[in-house]
């Protein structure tokens, strides 16, 4: 990753204001975690991580992740796939991406709604893919997805853009993946007024409890408008769709125990923040990139 350590990864700014783990740039706005890593094993066209060495552990963590978030995924998922590709395409030999795509549940409701479609998946960790989606997805090993020869008509990203060190370099990658028409699909966070708002009355408690739930060596940067659409831009991509909506893969207990909430009051206050988000909070982007 070729980023100066004090300039924001984003925009190149040296306005980075560092708090606990996380940087803000105040130039475009995206909340980084920071320093940046050393190891630089986020990016998926990077090297092995070493932690996902042991296939029956990965595969055992995996399905206790989808029994949270399966049901959440299925519904997300759908809704996805036809925020992206027109139901037109029912019935053509369509190319689709699943970039960062673990288990391989989403290849099972791509290949449900579209069943003409061939769909290819591809993770930092080889190990992810369940046995039982094998059929269903084509695995390119991480090792070879950038010298890979084949041209996708759809890529998805389905909360993977968080992940990646270099959200530049995996776009300009991406793009070249891409056939002339083709369309990528981004879903990531974004920051929302609970970001600000417990940063000012809250900064020592609530917003540091924020700030440790929502941005890691996991989830490097929490977006903003400003700053996502400074890093999507390029010259052969055009921002086709964009829009901001609530959307959690998680039920409420997954996010209080992250933020290390305890108190009861404090957790019940979150469980009913959960249940009306979608009135009262945007969370999500949503996005579609066109290669001209």
């Amino acid at each position: 990753m070729d980023i100066e350590k004090n300039n924001c990864k984003i925009c190149k700014s040296k306005n980075l204001k560092s708090y606990v783990h996380t940087a803000k740039c105040t130039t475009c706005g995206v909340l980084l975690y920071y320093p940046y890593p050393d190891d630089d094993k986020t990016l998926l066209r990077k090297g092995k991580n070493k932690k996902w060495d042991n296939q029956k552990s990965d595969q055992e963590a995996v399905l206790i992740h989808y029994s949270r978030s399966s049901k959440n995924n299925h519904s997300l998922f759908t809704h996805a796939i036809s925020y992206l590709i027109d139901s037109d395409e029912r019935y053509n030999p369509i190319k689709i991406l699943d970039f960062g795509g673990g288990g391989g549940q989403f290849g099972l409701i791509c290949k449900s709604i579209y069943p003409m479609s061939e769909v290819f998946l591809t993770d930092i960790n080889d190990n992810l893919l369940l046995d039982h989606n094998r059929s269903i997805n084509t695995q390119i090993k991480q090792k070879d997805f950038e010298k890979s020869s084949i041209i996708f008509d759809y890529i998805f990203l389905n909360d993977v853009f968080e992940h990646v060190s270099d959200p530049k370099d995996t776009i300009s990658l991406l793009a070249k993946k891409l056939k002339r028409g083709g369309k990528i699909f981004i879903d990531t966070p974004r920051q929302f007024w609970l970001y600000p708002f417990t940063r000012i009355f809250f900064k020592k408690s609530i917003y540091k409890k924020l700030l440790f739930g929502t941005v890691s060596k996991n989830h490097l940067q929490i977006w903003t408008k400003n700053s996502f659409k400074m890093c999507i831009d390029n010259s052969i991509l055009d921002l086709k769709k964009y829009d901001e909506l609530s959307e959690y893969t998680m039920p409420p207990k997954y996010y209080t125990e992250n933020m290390g909430i305890t108190n009861p009051i404090l957790i019940l206050l979150s469980h009913i923040f959960y249940t009306f988000s979608r009135f009262i909070a945007k969370n999500k982007i949503l996005a579609v990139l066109e290669k001209k």
